[in-house]
């Protein structure tokens, strides 16, 4: 969750020629893993600031910070994170703000002396992570949030490949109860329906390219000839934004969304 370990233990003046890299200093790996798992221990215990890790998968998150600390200390350089502005601005925008700043803080510090860290060095990583604190709690306007939002894909900003994997999970169990059109999906393998979705969608709306299924006439020929036409298409259509709203998708993503799917009637009308 919070970037600030970077600047406290690599932004400082640099350690003479002769001494090892912190992350040898302190004990490697092992050391690196225990302070991590300590450090969470605390936060998550923590009701000042625990809800901000609501809903995070804390094996992921754990593992990117032990990355992202062994970077830091000079080991292996194997993180790849984002900018403490960045990564922090989501949770600006939930109202983390600088008593909850102290608290992590306070967290870092009890996690040191637990693990043994001399006074000396706790006090200078303080220093070096209140330099931080500005972009940290920084945000951005809305104007900022605007501009960056032009150089995403919708993809990127309806949430991804876990909004994509949801969104399909919602849309087919709606499509299923949907009297008007569950019956084009009769003998369908819908575990393998969902997977080519996924993929299908994730390339529509400008993700990753590993959809390789037909195109949409020739994927929806058969059904064509069982009847399918426009009030099957408003059908899916009418599901496919039912879907997005429970799923909480600004209505302006929806409205892009449906512009997306509107463009493909034609073709998998066989017009």
């Amino acid at each position: 969750m919070f970037g600030v370990l970077k600047k406290m233990f690599g932004g400082g003046e640099p350690a003479p020629a002769a001494k090892a890299p912190l992350y040898e200093r302190i004990g490697g790996e092992p050391a690196v893993d225990a302070a991590v798992d300590v450090f969470y221990r605390k936060v998550l215990a923590d009701e000042r600031i625990n809800r901000f890790f609501e809903g995070v998968d804390m094996d992921k998150q754990r593992a990117k910070q032990k990355a992202f600390l062994t970077f830091a200390f000079g080991g292996p350089a194997n993180y790849s994170g984002k900018d403490m502005r960045l990564g922090h601005a989501h949770l600006v925008e939930r109202g983390l703000n600088a008593s909850h700043f102290d608290a992590v803080m306070e967290n870092l510090g009890a996690t040191l002396k637990e693990l043994g860290v001399p006074d000396d060095l706790i006090a200078e990583a303080a220093a070096i992570a209140e330099s931080v604190r500005g972009d940290v709690l920084a945000g951005y306007t809305e104007e900022e949030k605007a501009a960056m939002s032009k150089d995403k894909s919708l993809y990127e900003r309806i949430g991804g490949e876990a909004a994509v994997d949801a969104a399909v999970d919602v849309f087919y169990r709606k499509v299923l109860a949907d009297e008007r059109i569950n019956r084009f999906f009769e003998g369908v393998d819908m575990d393998k329906q969902r997977a080519k979705q996924k993929a299908f969608l994730s390339f529509a709306f400008g993700g990753p390219a590993n959809y390789s299924g037909k195109d949409m006439r020739a994927a929806h020929a058969h059904l064509v000839a069982r009847g399918l036409d426009d009030s099957h298409f408003d059908a899916v259509m009418e599901n496919l934004g039912a879907t997005l709203k429970e799923l909480g998708v600004p209505d302006d993503l929806i409205a892009e969304a449906a512009a997306i799917a509107e463009s493909t009637r034609n073709d998998v009308l066989g017009r």
